[in-house]
């Protein structure tokens, strides 16, 4: 039964974000994804004011103006993109059948899924591509020592870890143990929210032991492992900075999560086991990890269908 009094659906909205931020305790960078993508939806469909303006045709609608809208250099839109509306906006339009504000089903069993996209791109940073990023860091710093062995103590860390941005900017010091060589990853940081620890790759250690040591002769104090030059934490933005700035320098499309890629892809050639690689990337499905291994072409068998005997 629907609740008496019709809410306009920005208040519903408003209502839905207050619960998942502090009642499920979402991580800020899912809220903002739910948020921006609220944002195109009522951007893009004007006409919708009250809850009773919904119908199973409102996606379908929705789907065709994201397609005619005018994007710089883009024509029409990603199925992986649709399905990621569809499933962004599902979760809040359920939300919206179970606290009564629509009959239950009204949408949930009426909207058309999208069909399931397809990952053929490679988003695993070939070695040369590796190579490229590594140079540009020698290039960009040959002046400056701290931010030379910052820089590249990043790139380690994403190479060797595979993990995500929000947990490379949440990491501090004294998640670092060098005794064990690994590194926690707290859960507070993490999206699956659960922590993990991972054990550190040899040349991890030897630039962390350096990055450390050049700070430690700065003299810059702060909880947080990766910092600016002047000794503040890596914001998000500072982050993003970085990224660009690389991606200029070295002529790569470079971006944080082609690095988890690659050390995915990686793990997977060195024979590592899918399981291992679900824990230590902090997935919570197979599913999701074997998304991970796209980048693999078969040819990467060849080794292993040439040593078969029969």
């Amino acid at each position: 039964m629907e609740k008496s009094g019709i809410k306009t659906i920005e208040e519903c909205f408003e209502e839905y974000i207050t619960e998942c931020k502090y009642a499920r305790g979402l991580r800020p960078a899912t809220l903002k994804g739910y948020i921006e993508c609220f944002r195109n939806f009522v951007s893009l469909m004007p006409e919708l004011k009250e809850t009773n303006d919904l119908c199973p045709n409102s996606l379908t609608v929705f789907y065709q103006r994201l397609n005619l809208r005018q994007r710089r250099g883009k024509v029409g839109v990603k199925n992986s993109t649709l399905h990621t509306y569809y499933t962004k906006l599902m979760i809040f339009f359920r939300w919206l059948e179970e606290r009564s504000y629509l009959v239950n089903g009204f949408l949930t069993n009426k909207i058309l899924k999208p069909t399931a996209p397809t990952y053929e791109d490679e988003k695993a940073l070939t070695p040369e591509e590796v190579s490229a990023i590594l140079s540009s860091i020698f290039l960009l710093n040959i002046d400056n020592d701290f931010l030379f062995a910052r820089d590249m103590l990043i790139i380690q860390i994403l190479l060797y870890t595979g993990i995500r941005k929000g947990e490379l900017l949440g990491l501090r010091v004294s998640d670092i143990d060098l005794s064990s060589n690994s590194i926690l990853i707290n859960g507070k940081t993490s999206k699956s929210k659960r922590g993990r620890f991972i054990p550190m790759h040899p040349n991890l250690v030897q630039y962390l032991k350096s990055y450390l040591l050049i700070c430690s002769e700065l003299k810059f104090l702060n909880q947080y492992l990766l910092i600016s030059r002047r000794g503040t934490t890596l914001t998000e933005y500072g982050l993003k900075h970085w990224v660009e700035r690389y991606r200029k320098a070295s002529g790569i499309p470079l971006h944080i999560h082609r690095f988890r890629h690659t050390f995915a892809c990686e793990l997977a050639k060195k024979n590592a086991d899918i399981i291992s690689i679900r824990n230590v990337l902090g997935h919570s499905s197979l599913k999701m990890t074997e998304r991970y291994l796209r980048s693999i072409k078969p040819e990467s068998s060849r080794t292993f269908i040439n040593s078969l005997t029969f």
